[in-house]
This record gives C-alpha cells, sequence and structure tokens, in this order.
C-alpha cells in the first residue's frame, strides 16, 4: 500500500469523520487502479455516438416513466475515475446509522473515529474493486447511487462490447440502458442497506482479527502504521465473495428488475441483446468477482422466473413494494419457490 495511505491509517483516531472516513476511501481506491490509469484506452468504436445514444434513452424513459432522479449526462470514465465516481455517489446515504457495537469501541478506544476509517478503509476497496474489474453497475445488481452522471467504466465497456459479435451501437444501446436503468432505480434505499449491512459485518470480522493479534492500539503506540497493518489480511483488497456471498439472491433479484425495466423502454427490436448482455457467464476474465458472478448467473433463471410470477398472478404487492422492503425481497429459496414467497408475505399471521 501506498505511503498516503498508511498516513490516513496514522491518523485513524484523529479524523474528524463521523460517518465514513471518505477521504481514506479515495486514497485507497486510487491505490487500487492506480496501474490500470497507466494502461491506454483502446477505443475500438469510436465511431459510436455516445451523447447521441444517451438522449434516445433519456427521452424514452421519459415518454414512459417518471423516476424521481435521473442521470443528465453520460460521461467516459478511466477506472480510477470510476471508482472516485462511485464513491462521490454513495454519500447522501446516512451511514452514521450504521449500528455496530464492534466498530464503534474497539478495545475502549477509536470509538467513531475507528468506526469512520474502517468504514472508509472498506468503501474504498469496494470502488477499487468496481473500477477495476466491474462493467458497471447492472453487473452485479448494484441499486445505490443517486447521480447526474451516467459513469462508464471506458476500458471495461470496451473489453465487454468486443467479447460479443453483434452489432455494436444496439450493445452500446443496451449497455447503456441497463445502467441508466440501475441509477434511476436509486430512490430505493432498500437494496444499497444490504450493502450497507454486508460491509458492516464484513468490518466486525476485520475489528476481531486486530483484537486476536493483540496489537496495542492506543494513538501513542502508533508510531510506524505500515509495520502494524503489513501483516494484517484483508486489509488492502476485498474479497467479493465475502460482501456479496450473503447477499446473491436479493442482487441476482435486482439484475432481473433491471433488464425488465431496461426492456420495456422497448429500445431494441431484438430484446434478447439484454439477455446476452447481462449473461455473466460469457466473461471470459479471470478477476476476485468470477465465483460470485458464477453464483449469480446461476440464479439468474430463477430471478427472472420470479418477476413472471409476479405479474402472471396478480401479487398482492407490486415491484415498487418489493423494491422499497426489507421484508419483502425474497430469499433463495423463495426465488426457486415463489408460491412459498407468496404465503409468507400475503397471508395473515395465524
Amino acid at each position: 500500500m501506498s505511503e498516503d495511505i498508511f498516513s490516513q491509517f496514522f491518523n485513524l483516531f484523529n479524523n474528524e469523520e463521523s460517518g465514513v472516513n471518505w477521504e481514506l476511501a479515495k486514497q485507497i481506491n486510487n491505490h487500487i487502479t492506480k496501474d490500470e490509469e497507466l494502461l491506454p484506452l483502446e477505443i475500438s468504436n469510436n465511431e459510436i455516438n455516445f451523447d447521441q445514444i444517451f438522449r434516445v434513452i433519456e427521452l424514452k424513459s421519459e415518454e414512459f416513466s417518471n423516476y424521481e432522479s435521473s442521470p443528465k449526462q453520460i460521461r467516459l470514465m478511466s477506472p480510477k475515475e470510476y471508482g472516485l465516481w462511485f464513491i462521490e455517489s454513495i454519500k447522501h446515504f446516512d451511514f452514521e446509522s450504521i449500528e455496530s457495537p464492534e466498530l464503534s469501541m474497539f478495545g475502549g478506544i477509536g470509538g467513531n473515529n475507528m468506526k469512520s476509517s474502517i468504514l472508509g478503509m472498506q468503501f474504498g476497496n469496494l470502488a477499487g474493486l468496481l473500477g477495476k474489474f466491474s462493467w458497471g453497475l447492472s453487473q452485479f445488481g448494484i441499486i445505490l447511487p443517486r447521480s447526474d452522471t451516467l459513469a462508464i467504466n471506458h476500458k471495461i465497456f470496451n473489453s465487454k462490447v468486443n467479447n460479443f459479435e453483434a452489432n455494436e451501437n444496439d450493445l452500446s444501446l443496451a449497455y447503456f440502458t441497463v445502467e441508466y436503468m440501475a441509477l434511476c432505480l436509486g430512490k430505493y434505499s432498500q437494496p444499497f442497506e444490504n450493502i450497507m449491512n454486508t460491509i458492516s459485518k464484513s468490518s466486525e470480522d476485520m475489528i476481531n482479527k486486530l483484537k486476536d493479534l493483540n496489537l496495542d492500539m492506543g494513538p501513542e503506540a502508533i508510531n510506524n502504521p505500515q509495520e502494524m497493518f503489513s501483516n494484517i489480511s484483508g486489509v488492502e483488497g476485498i474479497d467479493p465473495n465475502q460482501i456479496f456471498d450473503s447477499i446473491a439472491a436479493p442482487l441476482s433479484f435486482y439484475r432481473s428488475v433491471i433488464k425488465q425495466k431496461s426492456k420495456e423502454l422497448n429500445l431494441l427490436q431484438d430484446n434478447s441483446i439484454f439477455d446476452l448482455l447481462m449473461d455473466l457467464s460469457f466473461s471470459n476474465y479471470e478477476s476476485p468477482t468470477k465465483d460470485i458472478e458464477t453464483k449469480i448467473s446461476e440464479l439468474d433463471f430463477y430471478s427472472d422466473g420470479f418477476l413472471d410470477y409476479l405479474k402472471d398472478s396478480q401479487a398482492t404487492f407490486t415491484l415498487d413494494d418489493i423494491l422499497g422492503s426489507t421484508e419483502l425481497i425474497p430469499t433463495l429459496d423463495e426465488l426457486h419457490d415463489p408460491i412459498s414467497w407468496a404465503a409468507r408475505t400475503s397471508l395473515p399471521p395465524i
């Protein structure tokens, strides 16, 4: 890890952030994506008019739906810029409300400063992961940022689009549409609460690792933060399986919602291009996200079927109801058996 990050660790107990140490998050994102900045963007699709495609999506979306917030512009970003955009786009959430005794007090010292720094480290790792390996929010079914900018991780986008033989304009239109829709659905806070709770649990596990090392965590003892953290597994980098594994079912469900909402705009003559684009089994690269992508991909068939069930059965709760409620999100078993979900959510208590 770079010295600027360790200087942030040195100030673990001195930062004034009460929710998340965002400066630390930015430094970690920059460190994880630094090698990507050295690689030139190979733009094979330079004939595509990105702004024109964006305006088509924008106009069609306004015609069919009136979302509370939607992106107003499109920007092509490097992996580093994409991670920073992600960090800026999640700041409006109430991170101070995260309740965690482990994070708030560690060995009787640190308090909220330790909590904000640990969370900053975790969100910086997540942003760096997305910037370095993700082609967009919809890849993992992430519904959380509110942003006026539709951010395109340009390097990963080119790799993704060039992976298929379909028309590049159609693929780009589909790609931008699913990302646009993920941002529009950001009005629902519940999907991000799943991720916040998972990040909090992961942070608690990190705190317990620090405890097991029996480090002297008093501020007066932190003279060499690089030596202090160099042997702690997990300080740099994030295990996506640990973060996403426990919420694979909701993430798969959100992916299907994004895909369905995108198809409803009727932007393409052949909506199967959305299925092609969102099919994670077509990934031809190795990354830390591969295992969780495989798990989510295995659930996509059932998530799509669950949405078909909602439509055909005229269920008591609408899709908007489900997106806005922790209790209504289907579990893993309920994705396989939607009738059990209906029984749980619709039947009066015995």
